[in-house]
């Protein structure tokens, strides 16, 4: 009877040995022996390996197994496989076989697709399925295309729910580790999604975190997201590069069919979108009327874009935003944030190009570091705001960079979209601009033009580069007035605001909007609609004047003594203020004993605020050397002569800030180190 060592050794192919060339034998060899031995003793059955599966053998169905998958092609079954790899054995020819996949409750799946073609267009099936309330990963590796025939998407996740409304179903994962994986997804005729829900069906919750992907919608399903007729979508993209068309009337109707590029399906759809980390949207094209990102026909939007994701191209269907709303009476926000780059966002006739669609509400919000290269609106579309009839909601705050916002006819580069109503409430269009602790915004809007009407007779005026549209004539031929425009500017900000011509640069009805007590600092620049200065005053703070030190005894201060031993008494210097490590202006004290001010704060990261035109000051009165004592910190001291002697020229506002950090100090005029003047 053969050995059961001798049986491994043969079926590995290798022949018995002497034991000196056994024991050259390398490890990995042994290991292997050892363990099909093992295998052989305990009931004569072969270790599970993983194995690839090609479409082309037939339909496959996947679902989790206790450690792995089970796998079913035809009639070969295999359980607990721990790496599913679907093939196309001739990528090249697309096969009409399927792949589904189940992932049961508490489930994780894990699949890779690599060259995978599939074609179901003939047969009216989904190429790929993903369902179950578990989770399913799929890995690209290669060039994936999945075309799907009928009402179902490219690669189709249907939203489950239980008999109460509750979702059920899980998240599909779409990634790609080794960055060298892409998909090509198109949904069926009849409405299906490219990536998302089949036709008449909400979306699955979607991940994206890599991947070279093209999504293209069937119909009036969305690029990626839900299906045709008003499918809900949730879907968050945190890398990859990405295009997706939302479906398209193959009759060319104008109106609610079509889909969002990634959002909602056709009409009535509700989106929420999460895009960050560091994806790039390469294009996003919503069809019909819907957004290139956000919301489908008369349906609700919530847009996020953050982290440093990069949006180079989305642009709205009929009536519908590059970024928010779809068309006619969409609802909800788009935000824009952290280190967010939306290169460029188009709105279609009526709608803006960040904001929402004809007769919208979207309430936007740009906050961070982001940056607009261009937000243009379509006809009657503010650059970012409201569409058409649409009043506009925006908040721009912090170290935002607007290049060019710019209105379509009759709409503001920032605010309202043409003939929007001050509602019965008194609201009207609400734009804030301010700076915060990230910084101050920079922002170059503009107004559009008139309206003209089909025979080319102008019917209303421009747009306010921020603040109102215009008001067109009704049937009567009266033109009501514009929407009111409450424009709030608050910190230091730089605007650069041209007209449409007939309105204001900032402000509404031809009536600019003026400032008081802007931030020093802040530069506003308005021209009309031929490039003429129309600044108001306000608009350049003039620089306050320091103010200059009296220091005066406080009350119940002992008076200086007359004789040799100088006594230490409270003081005030007026315009010195103390600040801590958040810039926030703590207390202080100052005392003078003789020829000597020390300025005292509690606290450990501290500085104190001067300028030259105070410390001349307090010289003039006999001041002669000042001390700066803090927490954790020896004292510093500097010399009032030689901090004068450093900036001779300098003028009184030059400000002075000296500074403890611990037990370091630091000492500036102007912004220039000057701490080899401490002691």
């Amino acid at each position: 009877m053969i050995s059961y060592r001798k049986l491994a050794m043969r079926v590995l192919g290798h022949s018995p040995v002497s034991a000196v060339k056994t024991a050259r034998r390398s490890t990995g060899k042994r290991a292997a022996a050892l363990a099909l031995t093992a295998a052989l003793v305990v009931g004569m059955t072969l270790p599970a390996f993983a194995q690839d599966w090609f479409i082309e053998n037939g339909d496959i169905t996947i679902s989790a197994g206790e450690n792995g998958n089970n796998v079913t092609q035809g009639s070969t079954t295999k359980e607990n496989d721990t790496d599913t790899v679907i093939k196309s054995d001739k990528p090249s020819t697309a096969s009409e076989h399927t792949v589904t996949i189940e992932a049961g409750e508490g489930k994780t799946v894990d699949v890779t697709l690599e060259n995978v073609n599939i074609d179901t267009s003939d047969t009216g099936k989904a190429a790929v399925s993903v369902t179950g309330s578990g989770n399913t990963n799929i890995e690209l590796k290669g060039n994936n295309t999945l075309t799907s025939g009928g009402w179902h998407a490219g690669l189709e996740h249907n939203k489950e729910t239980d008999s109460e409304g509750n979702e059920t179903s899980g998240t599909l994962t779409i990634t790609d580790t080794d960055k060298n994986g892409s998909l090509a997804a198109t949904g069926g005729n009849y409405g299906g999604a490219g990536i998302g829900g089949g036709n008449i069906e909400d979306a699955g919750e979607l991940e994206i975190t890599g991947g070279t992907i093209t999504a293209t919608g069937g119909l009036d399903g969305a690029g990626i997201g839900g299906g045709g007729s008003g499918g809900d979508a949730d879907i968050t993209i945190s890398g990859g590069t990405i295009t997706a068309i939302g479906g398209t009337d193959p009759w060319q109707q104008q109106g609610a069919i079509g889909g969002a590029g990634i959002g909602s399906g056709g009409s009535g759809g509700n989106s929420t979108v999460t895009i960050t980390g560091d994806a790039v949207i390469k294009e996003a094209i919503g069809g019909g009327g819907c957004a290139g990102i956000g919301g489908g026909y008369a349906g609700k939007c919530d847009v996020t874009i953050s982290g440093d994701a990069v949006i180079n191209h989305a642009e709205g269907g009929v009536q519908s935003a590059g970024i928010g709303g779809g068309g006619w009476d969409t609802i909800g926000t788009v935000t824009i944030k952290d280190n967010a780059q939306i290169n460029h966002s188009t709105g279609s006739d009526g709608a803006a190009g960040i904001g929402s669609g004809v007769h919208g509400d979207v309430t936007v919000r740009i906050e961070g570091n982001s940056t607009i290269d261009n937000a243009t609106g379509g006809s009657d579309g503010a650059g970012i705001g409201g569409g058409y009839a649409s009043l506009g909601d925006v908040t721009i705050e912090g170290n935002v960079t607007i290049k060019n916002a710019q209105g379509g006819a009759g709409a503001a580069g920032i605010g309202g979209g043409s003939n929007a109503k001050t509602k019965d409430d008194g609201t009207g269009n609400r734009i804030v601009i301010r700076s915060n602790k990230d910084g101050s915004p920079t922002i170059n809007a503009t107004g559009g033009v008139p309206e003209v009407d089909n025979d080319g007779n102008v019917i209303s005026a421009g747009g306010a580069a921020i603040g109102s549209g215009a008001s067109l004539p009704d049937k009567n031929g009266d033109v009501a007035p514009e929407a009111d425009a409450d424009i709030t500017i608050e910190g230091k900000v730089t605007i650069d605001a041209k007209a449409g011509e007939g309105n204001a640069a900032i402000g509404a009805n031809n009536t600019e909007q003026t400032f008081n007590g802007l931030q020093v600092g802040t530069t506003i620049t308005r021209r009309n609609a031929k490039g003429d200065d129309v600044s108001q005053p306000g608009d350049v703070p003039e620089p306050e004047k320091p103010a200059q030190p009296t220091v005066t005894p406080s009350e119940g201060a002992e008076a200086p003594s007359t004789g040799s031993v100088e006594v230490e008494r409270p003081v005030t210097v007026e315009g010195l203020y103390v600040t801590n490590v958040l810039g926030k202006q703590i207390t202080h004290t100052c005392t003078q004993n003789g020829t000597t001010l020390t300025i005292r704060a509690n606290g450990i990261v501290t500085s104190a605020h001067l300028t030259l035109g105070m410390v001349r000051t307090l010289k003039a009165q006999g001041v002669k050397t000042l001390v700066f004592t803090t927490l954790l910190s020896r004292s510093t001291t500097v010399s009032v002569d030689a901090l004068l002697a450093a900036e001779p020229d300098a003028p009184d506002e030059t400000a002075v800030v000296w500074t403890h950090t611990g037990p370091r100090a630091a000492l500036t005029i102007d912004g220039v180190d000057h701490s080899a003047l401490l002691k």
